[in-house]
């Protein structure tokens, strides 16, 4: 297997789609208007009333896809009726 090594300065140009973007807990709970740590909390109460389930678990930590939490965000201003 051949490492490959990504520049930092590379890594600014590497393109991603809309739709695969991700979103750690300290990302995702600025959306949502949370803390890092109160996201962290909900996650391992498995509280997913108040934020939606991760999508991975990474050895960093969980991750969100931006089109996850969108379709979420979208299923509970239903629920709410916005």
């Amino acid at each position: 297997m051949m490492t490959i090594m990504v520049k930092e300065a590379d890594l600014d140009q590497i393109v991603v789609p809309e739709d695969h973007e991700v979103l750690d807990a300290t990302a995702l709970g600025r959306r949502l208007g949370l803390k890092r740590d109160t996201v962290l909390a909900y996650l391992s109460r498995r509280n997913f009333r108040r934020i939606p389930r991760p999508n991975r678990q990474l050895a960093m930590g969980p991750i969100w896809y931006e089109k996850s939490v969108r379709e979420w965000e979208e299923k509970e201003d239903r629920a709410r009726g916005k």
